[in-house]
Parts: C-alpha cells; sequence; structure tokens
C-alpha cells in the first residue's frame, strides 16, 4: 500500500476546505434553514413522547449527537489546527455553532411543553431562546461567542447542560432528579479539563478572575435553582380536586368545600405524561398556610394518555378553612401541576 505524501494529503485538505466553504455559503443564503429543521424535529419529538412512541428515543439520539460533538470539539480543534491545514478553526466553528443551532432549537418545544406559571421557568426558557436566537445571529455570535475560546467554551457548556437535561432523560432512561446532577457533573468536568485552553485566551487577570468565578458559581446556582429548571419531557395532560375515584378515574371535580365535607376525603389526581421507560417519583405537596404535607408517587412514562397517580388526604386541622394549595412536583421541587381548592364553613 502507498502512503500518501504530505502535497496529496495537503491536497486533501484543500478539496474538504473547499467544500466546506461551499456548503457554508449555501446555508449563508438560507441561515434559518438548519433552526428551522432543528425546532421541527423538536416539535416532532414532543409530540411523539406525547403519544409514547419509541420514534421519540430515535430523534432523541439525533439530537444527542450534537451534545457529544460540543464535549469532544476542544479536541478536534487542537487536532486540525496541528495539522496546519488552515480548516481547523473553519471546521471547527462552523460545525459547532450548526450544532448548538440543533441542540438549542431541538429543545425549545420540551421546554415549552413543562412550562408552568413560575418566574424561574420563564426565566430559564427565555434564556434558552435568547442563546438559540443567538446561535442564529452569525455577526452577533462570531463576536461575543466565537471570538474567545473563554466565551466560547462556557457557551459549549451551557449548550451541553440544556441537552443533557432535555435529551438524555430520554435516551438513557433517567428520572430528573439523576439526570440533572450528573449532567451539572459533566459540564464542571469538562469545564475543568479545558481551563487551560480558556485562560490562555484571556490576556487580563481580571477577566480570568470572571472566568474562574463564572465557572464555578455558574452551575452551583444552576444546582440551587433546580426547582425553577422546567422538567422538560413531563407534562401534566389531567389534573383534578375531586373527593371520589375509582380505578384511577377521578370523580366530579371540586372547587369548594364546607367543613363537613371534609371528613370524606380530598383526592388530588393528575395523569402525568413521561417518556417511554423512565421512571419517575412524584411529590403531591398540600400547602394551607405555614403548614405543608408531602406525599410521594411514583409514574413510568410510555403511556400516552398519561400515567395516573393520585393523593388522598382524610385527616384535617380544626382550623382548615381557607385556600388549600396542591403542587404536583418533581422530588427537587419542579412544578409541575397547581391545584387549588377552598374550604367554607
Amino acid at each position: 500500500m502507498q502512503t500518501p505524501t504530505s502535497a496529496e494529503t495537503h491536497s486533501d485538505d484543500i478539496d474538504s476546505a473547499s467544500k466546506l466553504t461551499r456548503l457554508a455559503r449555501a446555508l449563508d443564503r438560507v441561515p434559518w434553514l438548519i433552526p428551522t429543521i432543528s425546532f421541527i424535529s423538536g416539535v416532532i419529538g414532543f409530540v411523539m413522547v406525547k403519544r409514547g412512541a419509541d420514534l421519540a428515543r430515535v430523534i432523541a439520539v439525533v439530537a444527542l449527537a450534537g451534545w457529544l460533538w460540543l464535549l469532544i470539539e476542544p479536541l478536534v480543534r487542537r487536532y486540525l489546527e496541528r495539522r496546519r491545514s488552515g480548516i481547523g478553526k473553519f471546521v471547527s466553528n462552523f460545525l459547532t455553532q450548526s450544532l448548538q443551532q440543533e441542540v438549542l432549537f431541538f429543545s425549545l418545544p420540551f421546554l415549552f411543553g413543562a412550562l408552568q406559571r413560575d418566574l424561574g421557568q420563564i426565566a430559564f426558557i427565555a434564556l434558552t431562546a435568547c442563546a438559540a436566537l443567538l446561535t442564529a445571529l452569525d455577526p452577533l455570535y462570531e463576536r461575543w461567542i466565537a471570538a474567545r475560546a473563554a466565551t466560547r467554551l462556557l457557551f459549549h457548556a451551557y449548550c451541553s447542560l440544556i441537552a443533557a437535561v432535555v435529551v438524555v432523560p430520554m435516551v438513557v432512561h433517567l428520572s430528573l432528579e439523576q439526570a440533572l446532577p450528573l449532567s451539572l457533573g459533566a459540564v464542571g468536568v469538562w469545564l475543568l479539563l479545558t481551563a487551560p485552553m480558556s485562560l490562555r485566551s484571556l490576556r487580563s487577570v481580571r477577566h480570568k478572575v470572571i472566568w474562574v468565578a463564572c465557572s464555578v458559581l455558574a452551575p452551583l446556582l444552576i444546582w440551587m435553582l433546580r426547582a425553577h429548571v422546567p422538567p422538560a419531557g413531563l407534562a401534566v395532560t389531567q389534573a383534578v380536586i375531586t373527593q371520589a375515584i375509582t380505578d384511577r378515574t377521578p370523580g366530579p371535580p371540586v372547587r369548594t368545600l364546607t367543613r363537613a365535607e371534609l371528613s370524606a376525603g380530598v383526592v388530588a389526581f393528575a395523569a402525568i405524561r413521561a417518556p417511554s421507560g423512565v421512571a419517575q417519583s412524584i411529590v403531591f405537596e398540600w400547602r394551607h398556610r405555614d403548614e405543608s404535607e408531602r406525599i410521594v408517587a411514583e409514574i413510568h412514562g410510555g403511556n400516552g394518555s398519561g400515567w395516573r397517580t393520585y393523593s388522598r388526604k382524610e385527616m384535617f386541622p380544626g382550623d382548615a378553612l381557607g385556600r388549600w394549595t396542591v403542587d404536583v412536583k418533581t422530588p427537587q421541587g419542579q412544578l409541575l401541576k397547581r391545584m387549588q381548592f377552598t374550604v367554607q364553613p
């Protein structure tokens, strides 16, 4: 077998650069093509999860490929730059920006599908939407993200976190309380490994201190505010307060009860949809004034109409008058649904 010469290798690199350049120019004419395709893929994946179809996992695996690239991109970039082919930076920037678009726009439908009236969830999704929009605006992306390794790798970490929280549970059957700490841990390790590259790209000590602070504090802040991360992949298809339930079918909904009617007990019913193969703990939190009670249940994914579960409360305090709230949450506090009823004299 004849070994390729350096001239032949250089020629192959030039051909590859030419093909990628033509592809990049073609995509420049339709800048919203990748975001649109990614968003539509996310909608299709969300609908498939909603129906309990296994096709959703196939779509999620494709999206996960973008997450894996974000993790290995620094190594690929360094390898290409060492070959001095002249296309290392171009290839890395082009693929990275495209896959960031794919990851973020794919994840948006799942995040919107889990959105509740929670300011933290709204802020989280708004930030993700802004990040997705930024990847589609080349002048701003080149100036704010791609110009330095420090900002580029931090943005990589953010996109990796979104992909891990939204996509990974569907692929490897992880519950949300497992997915978030694992994703934060993976992102933290990745930031640590890429820290030398990031710090070398920063000239001033002040900027280096800011980068270190962001790398350390951001994962901790997300963990502290984990209750406000939208529970992507989970959705309540039915929720009702009632006083009767038969074979996991709720009776007529009630909004107002008298104190005497409380003796029959109150049932908080919820049908919750989850990705196929996922076993997930759910918490019913009953709150009245400053008192609260937590009742834990478990759901399983793959049911298109949602896994039916409920929490029954029969013991009420003497001063039960007023508004009661039943929040359906994940064990780490992510709000799935809020139900209310009022007790009158």
